[in-house]
């Protein structure tokens, strides 16, 4: 019987999972389902419905999310996706089952997942990177990730001033589309740049130029001494050429890092989880 049923919610999929009697994470019950975001509430409710239902015998469910998002009632506040959801709550589908459910940001979860038991496992002072349709970041310190009074991560990396625009405008899946020049998955650009495509090796380094350069700012302000690179894109790490003042790896859970930290936070808690950390970080030079 499945103790917990934990739930990382993206804009395409719904991935999920049960725990053992002990709360570690059964790897082979990992699953995954289209989330309906881009359809009507109820279709994403339903696909909700039907984890929990798959789910029998569940005690307590945990699911984290992009924000912005009301944790504590658990009310999307999202007008970039899942916009038929916005000002609602995601409780209803738990409620039905008597299932009590927590919720958190995805970034913390995946920090979590990666610190407990991970690339990062036991860093005093350390940061993640999340590359994929945008630029995800989460820091944790003392055993504790770093977020401001919504629980979103402290430092909000991916809309961070930089040179002409914002951080996520030179390393994401667009931007290095448009340092291609084709809007194609990144992964084909990837294996364009390892098929001896010039145009496709300099988009990536462009982009790994860029990410340095960021890196290289925020783990001396906040004091990181390690860092672990995920997402979709961190694949391509190897075309990045990045140059880093700290030590840093890939992540070891790319799949299901997430679903690792919804664990441990059902297990230990939001206090002994997070911290609120204030800071006014400013601009990237």
């Amino acid at each position: 019987m499945a103790k917990l049923l934990v739930l990382d919610i993206g804009g395409t999929y719904i991935k999920y999972g049960a725990t053992d009697e002990r709360g570690a994470l059964l790897p082979e019950s990992v699953r995954q389902t289209p989330s309906h975001a881009d359809e009507e509430a109820g279709a994403f409710l339903d696909a909700l419905r039907r984890i929990i239902r798959e789910t029998d015998g569940a005690e307590a469910a945990c699911a984290c999310i992009a924000g912005p998002f009301d944790f504590e009632r658990g009310v999307s506040l999202m007008k970039h996706k899942f916009q038929a959801l916005y000002g609602r709550s995601l409780r209803p589908p738990f409620e039905e089952a008597r299932l009590p459910a927590s919720f958190l940001h995805d970034s913390t979860a995946f920090m979590l997942g990666e610190y407990h038991d991970g690339a990062l496992a036991g860093a005093d002072n350390a940061c993640c990177v999340m590359l994929g349709t945008g630029l995800g970041f989460s820091w944790i310190r003392d055993g504790r990730v770093c977020v401001d009074e919504t629980q979103t991560p402290a430092l909000a990396l991916w809309k961070t001033p930089y040179l002409d625009g914002i951080a996520e405008d030179y390393v994401s899946t667009r931007a290095i589309q448009g340092a291609y020049g084709q809007a194609l998955p990144v992964k084909d650009i990837a294996d364009a740049a390892r098929a001896g495509d010039a145009a496709a090796r300099d988009a990536f380094l462009t982009a790994g130029a860029h990410l340095s350069r960021i890196m290289t700012a925020v783990v001396a302000r906040l004091g990181c001494r390690k860092m672990a690179l995920g997402g979709q894109i961190a694949r391509s790490a190897d075309l990045f050429g990045l140059s880093l003042p700290i030590p840093w790896s890939l992540t070891r859970h790319v799949g299901d890092a997430a679903l690792r930290g919804c664990c441990r936070y059902a297990a230990l808690g939001r206090e002994r989880c997070v911290q609120i950390v204030p800071l006014d970080f400013g601009s990237i030079e």
